[in-house]
């Protein structure tokens, strides 16, 4: 054979070791990513309804398919302005976000958040996938609908990351929501997993994505992925959508952009970018960076001394990580009140 012939072969051969490397990871994060709960971190202070003066929170529990969900219907003395349903983010549960809820509160919104099936309060051996969190989603709203507490009152559906996803993808199905606020959602959720994994290699980006909706999907008992843009396309609700440009989590240009540059003709899609934040929009920029230089910081010890890890943990400022970005939060409720 000729040296070129040979060359061609190994050009072949690496290539199919490329994919199935590729399928190889995307099957590994489905079982690492996917195959287990998430309660959270046992040394991290989650904050609760007693840290926050004022705050009232009555449990519920409601069915999601055969699994129940579990959380809390926040409310203050004088919330009347509507019923705010919560979807919350990846890694742990919803009272990863209290302190947005004691916000949404103060604006006069009662707050229904709840952990999603796999998560924290909630049943589920495992997440299943990103998808199943629009299921839990839809069938709050369908609890909402129902519970004396909330069901004469007026709806929206507000979500961030993963939660960002599960509105985007909820809004069109629920009856009786009437607008929704998604920060930081993703197109799909065996997209961005595999865009974590192979970043700006697309090849390896497609043949992972497909192997993770295949398998996950599988596992879950769904016929289809969902993908955002599409799941808006022809919606005719309104909906604010919000992304930080230097977002490393749910990367802007291959989420965010996208979504925006899809939708962009649609008149009920409100979309708002920030070129200085990242994923946490909802933060003030000072609060994004601290909440990264610490975590990150005992992550790295974490590897070497867990006890050392641990004491700072309850170091942890967790006031200064969690400061809200007040403009960003007043638009939130802006759009809110205008539209319910």
């Amino acid at each position: 054979m000729f040296w070129w012939c040979w060359l061609i072969v190994a050009v072949v051969a690496a290539a199919i070791l490329a994919v199935a490397a590729a399928a190889a990871a995307g099957l590994y994060a489905v079982h690492k990513i996917y195959g287990r709960r998430y309660d959270g971190n046992p040394n991290v202070k989650y904050f609760t309804a007693e840290d926050f003066d004022g705050l009232r929170a009555e449990p519920v529990s409601f069915l999601s398919g055969k699994e129940t969900l579990r959380g809390f219907i926040y409310s203050r003395e004088l919330s009347c302005a509507g019923a705010v349903i919560f979807s919350h983010g990846f890694g742990a549960g919803h009272t990863s976000y209290t302190t947005e809820i004691d916000r949404l509160t103060k604006e006069g919104f009662k707050v229904l958040a709840f952990d999603n099936a796999g998560c924290m309060s909630s049943d589920g051996d495992r997440l299943g996938c990103f998808d199943r969190g629009v299921c839990d989603l839809v069938a709050a709203a369908e609890f909402a609908s129902r519970d004396e507490r909330l069901k004469y009152l007026k709806k929206a559906f507000v979500g961030h990351s993963w939660g960002g996803f599960s509105v985007m993808n909820a809004f069109p199905l629920a009856d009786g929501v009437c607008c929704a606020v998604a920060m930081c959602g993703f197109e799909s959720g065996s997209q961005v997993l595999a865009q974590n994994i192979f970043g700006a290699c697309a090849p390896l980006r497609a043949v992972a994505a497909a192997a993770i909706a295949r398998r996950s999907l599988a596992r879950s008992g769904m016929k289809r992925g969902r993908r955002s843009s599409v799941s808006l396309r022809n919606i005719k609700k309104p909906i604010y959508l919000l992304y930080g440009e230097k977002d490393a989590t749910v990367r802007y240009r291959w989420n965010g952009k996208k979504i925006l540059r899809a939708l962009k003709e649609n008149p009920f899609v409100k979309g708002e970018t920030f070129p200085d934040k990242g994923h946490n929009v909802y933060l003030t920029n000072e609060a994004e960076r601290a909440l990264h230089e610490t975590f990150g910081s005992i992550a790295k010890i974490a590897k070497k001394d867990k006890v050392q890890a641990a004491r700072m943990y309850k170091e942890v400022d967790y006031a200064a990580v969690t400061q809200e970005d007040d403009a960003v939060m007043r638009r939130i409720a802006g759009f809110l009140r205008e539209n319910m």
